[in-house]
């Protein structure tokens, strides 16, 4: 088997890179602007881990695409968890414009809200609901809920598994198979390897002081 030319691969890598920033002057401008009032240059660090010197800049973006600030044209790939459905479907440019004129940031319920509790009802089948602005805040919620029935302290959640910014979901296992918390985040230590099946016997021996296990449909991976 031929051996691999690193210092070619080495060379393609920075031609590459080369390239990314001549082509994207305008976005190479906001991001050197934005180092300084946000930090990293980003609005959520996890923008930072862009495989170029800097992320492109978004100058907006329709159905499954988006456009930089370059005026180059991306398919969007990743969508994010609020447009599943595409970028500004017409359907929802409508309604989130007629909610504006009647007001968005009450303290109070509204009858619009019942029937989104109904609705949900009918499709997955539990019997009540709660609403939150994020998944963060949906997961903390949870959690203090689990708590506060079971008495348990200990959550469990799976490796390398996204949940939100909870203290508690930000742990990781080690080289030496430990499981701690990652880098300027704190919580009790219990975790699972999620990229092979983790025994039900697994499971049992350690749930038996935990009050909840955090599980997503989809893993995201850690950013």
């Amino acid at each position: 088997m031929k051996a691999i030319d690193r210092q070619r691969l080495k060379s393609l890598m920075e031609r590459e890179q080369k390239r990314f920033v001549d082509e994207r002057p305008k976005s190479k401008a906001l991001f050197e602007r934005a180092r300084k009032s946000l930090l990293g240059g980003v609005p959520m660090n996890w923008m930072m881990k862009w495989a170029g010197a800097f992320p492109p800049f978004v100058r907006e973006a329709q159905g499954a695409h988006f456009f930089d600030v370059d005026g180059h044209r991306y398919i969007d790939f990743c969508l994010d968890t609020g447009a599943m459905t595409g970028h500004s479907p017409s359907a929802i440019i409508s309604a989130v414009e007629q909610q504006v004129r009647r007001g968005i940031t009450l303290m109070l319920p509204s009858k619009d809200a019942i029937w989104v509790s109904e609705e949900l009802q009918k499709r997955f089948g539990l019997p009540y609901w709660q609403f939150a602005l994020t998944a963060t805040d949906a997961n903390r919620f949870s959690i203090r809920l689990a708590r506060q029935i079971t008495k348990r302290p200990k959550i469990l959640v799976f490796n390398w598994c996204y949940h939100g910014t909870v203290d508690e979901s930000f742990i990781t296992l080690g080289k030496d198979g430990v499981s701690k918390a990652r880098r300027g985040n704190v919580g009790p230590r219990l975790i699972l390897p999620s990229r092979r099946a983790s025994s039900n016997s697994m499971i049992s021996r350690r749930w038996s002081r935990r009050s909840r296990m955090e599980m997503s449909p989809v893993c995201w991976p850690n950013r």
